[in-house]
């Protein structure tokens, strides 16, 4: 199982390519996966920032990945409580 550390929009853009091509898929097909136009899928992998949290996460479902949040490791700290 490979986990992805995501900070950036850019990370998070070259991480769902990846999930999408490892699948097998083209964009057109993820999109009929989900209910989107293969013209949103594209706006979502060009543009990760302005997707909704709901695409997100449908993406990730039809991808069979989910979203994790986790503390993020600072060296010689211990995770914040909020």
């Amino acid at each position: 199982m490979t986990a992805y550390h995501i900070r950036t929009p850019e990370q998070l853009r070259s991480v769902l390519r990846q999930l999408r091509n490892a699948q097998g898929l083209n964009q057109t097909e993820l999109g009929q996966k989900v209910g989107l136009s293969q013209e949103r899928i594209s706006a979502i992998e060009n543009h990760p920032e302005r997707v909704t949290t709901d695409q997100l996460l449908t993406l990730l479902m039809a991808l069979d990945n989910e979203l994790v949040i986790t503390p993020r490791a600072v060296q010689g700290s211990s995770p914040r409580n909020w």
